[in-house]
């Protein structure tokens, strides 16, 4: 759906099947094949699958058995998956959050409860209370966070996730104070940003492509805050949907550029080397960050410039943080290579963004944050979704809209 994709119709490389599963989701349409693992409707019923899993949680755990600190601490928990699930929700079924009018805007339902009944209706709750209660339940889920340590950490919600998270959140939001202080807070406990220059020498120069993958996103990386294993089909090299243009946009010497792979010779189309891609039951899955380092520091960089009183220092020093590592021969930002204008400073920020995070889910967000518009195209014809498009609010699923009668449609 974003700016880093472009499409090839290659019928007798790309895989048919996909091409049909991907295709609409590349064109913003709201028609697209239902019953899938992947897009819209799945993500509606997963993330309220979870939402649900968290419910039943917090209804039974102060009655469960068991150690008071552990119970106390897996309640946090719930809490914050609560919280994180709502707000990935909001942000791809409703609106950008603008203080303005966001009592008004139509947002999602905040479900605290399970269903006791066979068939519940909900409504779509405001903005303003979606927001308000997805920072209600990540705050005291926060408090209640023991020294409980999983014998997975990396797959749960720690502290310095939690922080993470409040990061993303107050930057959405548009809370610049609050983001700068629960970046500051995460990077407190954690603040290794990953040595890319390194890996990059160590896996790409003997060609170990699949050490490099299965190394990226592996639960030992002190920049991973937060992981999980997901599905997705970014890796696979055959979709039609490739990075041909958008490996393009990295700046000379940035390793960043290189870690992607061409398919074959016949079909040098370019694609993204973060996954492992493993398959089962017909599906690929691989492992992926949620939360890093990298993104608290670019959380923060942008808050830093986009407060009352900028701190571009501040900022610069964030982004030196983490292109340190990136560049084999860096030298550091600084306030006049950008002619002092701070604006400049903002772009090159989303653009790191855009180059750091590629692949992992953030780029439709940061476009519909600030209304860009995005240029596709499609076998030789150019469609393009305006920065103010309606279909940056990604439609309610038939099923949810055909099934529960209080339930409003975005507009189109």
């Amino acid at each position: 759906m974003t700016d880093n994709y472009r499409y090839y119709d290659y019928s007798s490389w790309n895989s048919g099947t996909l091409v049909s599963w991907l295709k609409p989701y590349y064109l913003w349409s709201d028609e697209y094949i239902l019953d899938l693992p992947v897009g819209p409707e799945f993500a509606w019923g997963n993330y309220y699958r979870s939402i649900y899993a968290a419910n039943v949680v917090l209804e039974g755990i102060d009655n469960a058995e068991g150690d008071e600190t552990f119970k106390q601490s897996i309640k946090g928990e719930a809490l914050l998956v609560r919280a994180y699930c709502h707000f990935m929700l909001v942000n791809l079924f409703a609106v950008h959050f603008n203080e303005a009018t966001a009592d008004e805007d139509l947002g999602i339902p905040y479900v605290v409860e399970t269903e006791k009944e066979g068939i519940v209706h909900y409504q779509r709750d405001n903005m303003a209370f979606v927001y308000d209660r997805i920072e209600e339940d990540a705050l005291q889920g926060i408090q209640l966070l023991g020294n409980y340590i999983s014998e997975f950490p990396s797959y749960h919600f720690t502290k310095e996730a939690a922080y993470a998270f409040l990061s993303r959140f107050y930057l959405y939001k548009g809370d610049w104070e609050k983001c700068i202080q629960y970046s500051n807070l995460a990077l407190q406990i954690k603040s290794t940003v990953r040595n890319l220059v390194e890996d990059y020498n160590t896996y790409f120069e003997v060609n170990d492509f699949e050490g490099f993958r299965n190394d990226y996103f592996s639960s030992g990386k002190e920049n991973i805050l937060l992981m999980n294993k997901t599905l997705e089909w970014i890796s696979y090299p055959a979709t039609g949907f490739y990075a041909n243009e958008f490996r393009t946009e990295f700046l000379s010497g940035d390793v960043r550029g290189g870690l992607f792979l061409f398919n074959d010779n016949a079909n040098i189309n370019w694609h993204s080397v973060k996954f492992i891609g493993q398959f089962k039951d017909g599906q690929q899955y691989s492992n992926v960050a949620l939360f890093t380092v990298e993104e608290v520091l670019l959380n923060r960089a942008e808050a830093l410039v986009r407060k009352q009183a900028p701190d571009i220092t501040g900022a610069l020093n964030d982004l030196n943080a983490i292109l340190e590592f990136r560049y084999e021969v860096f030298n550091p930002l600084t306030f006049s290579m950008f002619s002092g204008s701070e604006t400049q400073v903002l772009e090159r920020i989303i653009d790191e963004r855009r180059y750091e995070l590629c692949y992992e889910g953030f780029r439709w967000f940061d476009l519909k944050r600030f209304n860009e518009p995005i240029e596709h195209d499609n076998a030789g014809v150019t469609v393009f979704l305006a920065g103010d498009d309606l279909r940056y609010v990604i439609q309610i699923p038939d099923k949810e809209l055909s099934i529960n009668e209080l339930m409003d449609a975005n507009p189109r």
